[in-house]
């Protein structure tokens, strides 16, 4: 099980900083749209070279074109982009090409998809290593009915992680959940005990008064589950 950090700065020095502190403690990083939209694919160049150790996502969030943008991440350093879970099968099909290609990995981000159960199994079947699957944690009031996130959440009884349960029993082995949305150390074994692939973890971590500590604690809890 891997710890992903979320980063949404749109400074590539504010990236860095924030990740050096807690490097010994994670396993991914994501270089988020901002930063990319901001700074270009060398923001991913940069951070990979920073921290070679580490896997960096491109947060790409690839609709079309994805074949040059894929390969245009990975040629900067990416070890893994994300693609828009509702784009065609086709564009999912060119992007995991690219990918094995250069010995990489995609991520599906799940936003905005309905029916995303059978998606998920779907994308699997496409060559997707990971689905992006919301956790259901976050609190909302009546103005979230319009979030699809959580009408799919209520679908499956309104439960947390219930989507996450059910994504999960209709893969086979070739792919993992990762999942995202207000994971805390109050709720993380719950989370744990899904069996995910990837915890995405912003937040928590970095507005902790200790960030290191924070991630520290994170991963010994995720390592001793």
């Amino acid at each position: 099980m891997k710890l992903q950090i979320t980063l949404d700065t749109y400074s590539i020095e504010d990236c860095i900083s924030l990740v050096r502190g807690i490097a010994d403690s994670i396993d991914v990083v994501e270089v988020g749209t901002p930063l990319l939209l901001q700074v270009g694919m060398d923001a991913v160049t940069q951070v990979k070279s920073a921290f070679p150790d580490l896997e960096v996502l491109a947060d790409t969030k690839i609709w079309h074109n994805g074949a040059r943008i894929a390969d245009c991440a990975f040629e900067h350093g990416a070890d893994m982009v994300t693609i828009l879970a509702g784009a065609t099968d086709r564009e999912v099909e060119t992007v995991v090409a690219v990918a094995e290609q250069r010995g990489a990995k995609v991520a599906a981000d799940m936003a905005g998809v309905e029916g995303l159960v059978q998606r998920s199994a779907e994308l699997e079947d496409l060559g997707v290593s990971y689905l992006m699957v919301p956790s259901g944690l976050r609190r909302t009031d009546d103005s979230g009915d319009q979030d699809v996130f959580h009408r799919n959440t209520r679908a499956m009884g309104g439960k947390p992680l219930a989507l996450v349960r059910n994504v999960m029993r209709g893969l086979s082995d070739s792919a993992e959940v990762a999942v995202v949305d207000n994971i805390t150390l109050d709720n993380l074994d719950a989370v744990l005990r899904t069996h995910p692939g990837i915890l995405l973890i912003g937040r928590s971590i970095l507005a902790a008064e200790d960030p290191a500590a924070a991630a520290a604690e994170f991963k010994r809890r995720m390592e001793e589950s």
